[in-house]
């Protein structure tokens, strides 16, 4: 029986992988597009005598995008240890 004909292993594997990365790239969307269609309305909002957006596009939008990828590295190893103790079993 090859890896691709035993039911749900790889499967299941890739499923959780796409599911991760399309929460991932949801969650990428949001942060990129939200502030930037909103930064007229936010921009009347000054902290330390600059507006709002200003302080989301420098410091939070980059904050975002390194927290998004540290989450999928730290869930892909995880993904990638369950996967690799399923390999050990199944041989």
């Amino acid at each position: 029986m090859t890896e691709t004909s035993k039911p749900g292993r790889p499967i299941r594997y890739w499923r959780s992988n796409l599911r991760l990365i399309s929460i991932l790239l949801a969650s990428w969307g949001l942060v990129t597009f939200v502030p930037a269609y909103f930064a007229s309305a936010l921009s009347a909002l000054m902290i330390f005598g600059w507006p709002f957006p200003f302080w989301v596009a420098a410091f939070g939008a980059p904050l975002a995008f390194l927290l998004i990828v540290g989450w999928y590295a730290w869930r892909m190893e995880k993904l990638d240890a369950r996967r690799r103790a399923q390999k050990v079993e199944q041989s």
